[in-house]
């Protein structure tokens, strides 16, 4: 989709963090932004004023819906009154997520639900409400915020990383269905990043030639890969190299990789926002 002048984003989790700069990204380049996100403070101090301003100073406008992506009566809800007020939308931006870090019995059965039903069910909701109007649009995009944990080991994050696996494996698949059912003009892009800089993974430990990525950035990069119809986007550099480390080597090298270079131990100090495991 080279052309984003005027077309009409939703964005999940848009408050703050990689959700908020994503949502000025697209505005830099003409679309119009729905901010959709689950916390109703957000919608009642002056912080998403603050947010409003900021995104319609490029000329744009934009429109805010508190949402909770894990009730589909919530969604369809928010739906209609986004068919009123702006009309269907061109794309949609996954991007709410939770994550609980802490070794796989010292979480609780509920965080590990809880997470599923955002980082997946989530997805599955708004693609289920959303997917019909984007086919009937002339150009349509699809991203999906996923996670390198995705497709590598995370110990101490193991239900974030299933999740996002599944989540990726979603995208793949529903591509080709659109694909085979002569949707080609609906794009897909999945974004496996390492760790980014939002506070989501504040206390963590940055492995070896995988660097904490700032939201802003890559922001930017994401726009970029959507104007590209880029199906992965992978980021930083080295998270290039994990799948073909597992493809080519044995399972120990892998293993032994892992180990020298922080990526099994890095969650070991996670806070997060909440600084609750």
């Amino acid at each position: 989709m080279k052309n984003l002048k005027n077309k009409k984003v939703l964005i999940t989790g848009a408050a703050r963090g990689l959700g908020k700069d994503i949502a000025v990204e697209f505005a830099k380049n003409g679309s119009y932004i729905i901010v959709c996100d689950v916390d109703k403070s957000f919608f009642k101090d002056d912080k998403f004023k603050f947010n409003v301003k900021e995104i319609e100073d490029f000329g744009v406008k934009c429109y805010g819906y508190q949402l909770d992506v894990t009730k589909i009566d919530d969604i369809k809800k928010v739906k209609k009154q986004i068919d009123k007020d702006i009309g269907k939308i061109d794309i949609i931006v996954n991007n709410a997520g939770v994550v609980f870090g802490g070794k796989f019995l010292d979480i609780s059965i509920q965080k590990h639900r809880f997470t599923y039903d955002v980082n997946t069910i989530g997805v599955i909701n708004l693609l289920h409400v959303f997917l019909e109007d984007l086919i009937s649009q002339s150009s349509a995009h699809i991203v999906n915020i996923s996670s390198a944990s995705g497709f590598t080991s995370l110990p101490g994050g193991t239900s974030y990383a299933s999740s996002k696996a599944a989540l990726t494996s979603l995208s793949e698949s529903l591509r080709m269905e659109l694909i085979r059912d002569g949707h080609n003009h609906v794009g897909m892009t999945v974004v496996c990043t390492g760790y980014i800089n939002t506070g989501m993974f504040d206390g963590v430990k940055e492995p070896t030639f995988i660097p904490m990525l700032t939201s802003a950035k890559l922001a930017k990069k994401i726009i970029k890969a959507v104007r590209k119809n880029k199906l992965f986007l992978l980021e930083p550099t080295f998270i290039k190299m994990i799948p073909i480390i597992k493809a080519i080597f044995p399972r120990f090298i892998y293993d032994f990789l892992g180990s020298i270079l922080g990526g099994f131990d890095s969650m070991d100090l996670w806070k997060g926002h909440s600084k609750k495991k």
